[in-house]
């Protein structure tokens, strides 16, 4: 079979994906590793101001090779162009974003390869790094083999990064247990602490819903509004609490909190379990808006 090219100058500058397995991929353990490294390249390029928007950075596939699985990738110039310095479709330029795409993709990999990082370096990863960083390495994580990429200017080559069958597995396997950490969700709880609405909406109480239009301060447990919701058990305690108010905002409410963390630690957001009473504020605050 002979190798597919699309023959133009900038196809000297490229990075090249090479994937030995231990035995057959599935088409879709393929294609989502490829689709994961193009989402990277979009961060990459919208981080470097070689695109307006993640979207419009486009990671072309410039040639697919036979025997063992080797994508050449190249940046879509033409694109970079518009948009970045016009020098930086020089050759020189050209290969110097190559090389720091590579190396990205190589920093984001060993990031998990390694068994001790400092707190400061794990801020920067996402939910989707995370799930990129499981699609790029599970063709061999699942068959064995090994996987490399190699940066090409003309007949320069140089390997950037190659990881073996267990080193796949190990990084899958922190990548998936740091994607937990950042979904998990830290709840405490607070009971008879004094709630003053910042923002309110007159229909009913959300439950299920991610978002919610109400939100208000826990004084005692941050000086910040937060959403607020309840549980499904108590969402009739909205009404109870406000629809005899006349005007909720001059209020103090006494309740009970579940408290939902994020993964920093900080507040995202109340859910109400009990209702004690309320009381008028100290200094009411007649200028805020009527709950619409």
């Amino acid at each position: 079979m002979a190798e597919l090219q699309i023959s133009r100058d900038e196809d000297s500058h490229i990075l090249r994906f090479l994937i030995e397995p231990g035995g057959p991929l599935e088409v879709s353990e393929l294609t989502d590793a490829l689709g994961s490294l193009a989402r990277q390249y979009e961060k990459f390029a919208f981080q470097e101001g070689m695109a307006e928007k993640p979207r419009d950075a486009r990671l072309l596939i410039a040639s697919v090779a036979p025997g063992s699985i080797i994508v050449n990738f190249i940046p879509d110039w033409h694109t970079v162009a518009a948009v970045a310095a016009p020098m930086i479709t020089d050759a020189f330029h050209r290969t110097e974003t190559v090389i720091k795409f590579a190396k990205r993709i190589k920093r984001i990999l060993d990031y998990f390869l390694e068994e001790k990082k400092s707190p400061a370096s794990s801020q920067d990863i996402t939910l989707k790094d995370c799930t990129d960083v499981v699609n790029i390495v599970k063709p061999i994580a699942q068959h064995g083999g090994n996987q490399t990429f190699i940066t090409v200017n003309g007949d320069v080559n140089q390997t950037v990064l190659k990881l073996t069958a267990s080193d796949a597995v190990k990084i899958m396997d922190h990548a998936s247990k740091r994607k937990l950490e950042l979904l998990a969700v830290d709840e405490s709880k607070a009971q008879r602490v004094s709630l003053v609405w910042s923002q309110l909406a007159r229909d009913a109480a959300k439950v299920d819903a991610k978002k919610s239009p109400d939100r208000a301060v826990i004084a005692e447990i941050d000086s910040k509004p937060h959403p607020v919701f309840f549980t499904d058990d108590m969402s009739s305690l909205k009404a109870e609490m406000i629809d005899n108010e006349e005007n909720p905002y001059q209020k103090v409410f006494f309740v009970d909190v579940d408290i939902s963390r994020v993964p920093s630690g900080g507040i995202g957001n109340y859910r109400i379990t009990a209702y004690h009473g309320s009381d008028d504020l100290d200094s009411p605050t007649s200028e805020m808006p009527l709950p619409s």
